[in-house]
């Protein structure tokens, strides 16, 4: 019953996929692979797309689905959110399951995931939080959280860790695909979202760990066997290298604010997850979330001491085992005990405002004027982004738009356009590179900028059209410069003819 009211929830969310944040740097990947999968451009700005870790798995069965279906892009996210949705769901329950054989337990992991946080919502992809993950359904993300915890889940199997199940088969020849498909899933774990393949393999050594007395050399080879599948995938990946991914200083720069007052965000699953976490380490030394949970903080650490901020990205994992562990411990509270027990009563008061903190998430289906202004004037929202639909009569694939502000330059990609300046960092491009179309950007939109400077900016990059908002000031005039549309944002659409 639970999992059907998440579904009817989450699946008109997949329907209506609100505008917001990354969905176009994702769905104009998904073009640039559509257009050419042996050599795809940059998604965001038109030069080559050699070495851009933006083409993984993931993007690639979304290119694959769009030339089979006929659906641009941003319609073939909507089928893939539906999948992942169903990932997420089904990867939960799998992977609690091997946990305890208690029934309430994967009900209360799916309320613990996307309810149990903090005081205040953060909106980033891979922070599963009911909101975030509304809006984020369709991103690699949501794809790898739940192919992770369907992984961890085989590997609990594969160790005949499951409390009440019968041992898998000792049989090499069923042994052998199995750890091999365990394997191929790492590799597509890693490669579709970075941060989420490091907290699968964290979670996969802490539940080997506790495992090691029992692991005969027949077992270590067949683990090995999966190791190697990964990284055999991981070197043979066409697109980029994982080893020669550089440490991107733009990318740190982006993260340093997770680090920024994080137990307003996921205080509730720390003070809650944290007892849970010691009550399980008192039952086994050896529990696989209590060491999972140390590899994912000690990576979190890490990032915050090494100034390598991206590591904050592994946050995720930290509060997933919390709001596991804290799932775990409810399941074992009786009914008749359930308002007697300080555990189970804070959990679903916190809960309770968990719901109502995340509420806003309402407002992606149903618009604000049909609630009470005191609803709406209290609830934490995120207004999803008008989209651009309306360029579609003028602009066709690959044109070059001139323009600025983060709304234009992250959805314009997602219709098969280009920007001169990215919208998103991208390690395959030198940064001088990013830096000079970014520059070159501001010296366009620069008041009194004179139509000569306008005309060579242009030509320099062989952009066709203008995109202008309300904000930037004066409309570039002269016979070059033409307009053709206005949003209904009052933003000026001008085609740029030499």
């Amino acid at each position: 019953m639970t999992v059907l009211l998440f579904l009817l929830v989450l699946v008109p969310m997949c329907a209506r996929l609100p505008w917001s944040g990354d969905i176009g740097q994702h769905a104009s990947t998904i073009w640039r692979l559509r257009e050419d999968l042996g050599h795809p451009t940059s998604p965001m700005i038109d030069v080559p797309g050699d070495g851009s870790p933006y083409f993984s798995p993931y993007q690639l069965l979304g290119a694959l689905v769009s030339l089979a279906t006929g659906l641009v892009p941003l319609k073939t996210l909507h089928l893939l959110a539906v999948g992942n949705v169903l990932l997420v769901l089904a990867g939960i329950g799998a992977f609690v399951r091997t946990l305890t054989t208690r029934r309430w337990a994967p009900v209360f992991a799916l309320l613990c995931y996307f309810f149990l946080w903090g005081t205040d919502v953060r909106v980033w992809s891979g922070y599963e939080s009911f909101v975030s993950f509304s809006l984020g359904v369709s991103f690699p993300s949501a794809f790898a959280a739940g192919l992770m915890f369907l992984t961890w889940a085989a590997t609990m199997w594969l160790l005949d860790r499951v409390p009440g199940a019968r041992p898998v088969t000792t049989s090499p020849l069923a042994r052998i695909p199995l750890h091999a498909a365990v394997g191929l899933v790492m590799f597509v774990v890693l490669l579709s979202h970075p941060f989420t393949g490091i907290v699968l393999s964290l979670g996969m050594v802490g539940i080997l760990a506790g495992s090691l007395r029992s692991l005969k050399l027949r077992g270590w080879l067949y683990w090995g066997l999966s190791a190697a599948v990964m990284l055999a995938g991981v070197a043979l990946w066409p697109y980029w290298s994982l080893f020669g991914l550089q440490q991107s200083a733009a990318l740190d720069a982006m993260h340093h604010g997770l680090y920024s007052h994080p137990l307003n965000w996921f205080g509730f699953a720390l003070v809650l997850g944290l007892p849970a976490l010691v009550a399980r380490f008192r039952r086994d030394r050896l529990d696989p979330l209590v060491i999972t949970f140390a590899l994912i903080a000690a990576a979190v650490l890490y990032g915050f001491v090494s100034g390598h901020y991206s590591w904050g990205r592994a946050y995720p994992g930290v509060i997933v085992v919390l709001q596991f562990a804290t799932a775990l411990e409810l399941a074992r509270v009786p009914r008749s005990q359930w308002f007697r027990r300080e555990l189970s009563l804070i959990t679903t008061v916190v809960l309770l405002f968990g719901v109502w903190v995340q509420s806003g998430a309402m407002f992606y289906l149903v618009p604000k004027s049909r609630f009470p202004k005191a609803v709406v004037h209290n609830v934490q929202t995120w207004n999803p982004w008008p989209g651009f639909q309306w360029t579609g009569a003028y602009l066709k694939y690959g044109d070059v738009v001139m323009t600025r502000g983060e709304r234009p330059l992250v959805m314009l990609p997602a219709y098969g356009y280009f920007t001169v300046e990215a919208g998103y960092p991208d390690p395959a491009v030198a940064q001088p590179v990013l830096d000079e179309r970014a520059a070159d950007t501001r010296a366009f939109f620069a008041e009194g900028a004179s139509e000569a400077e306008r005309t060579r900016l242009m030509a320099k990059y062989h952009a066709g059209w203008v995109l202008i908002r309300p904000e930037d000031g004066e409309v570039p005039t002269g016979p070059a410069f033409t307009e053709v549309a206005h949003s209904p944002q009052g933003e000026v659409l001008l085609r740029y003819r030499p």
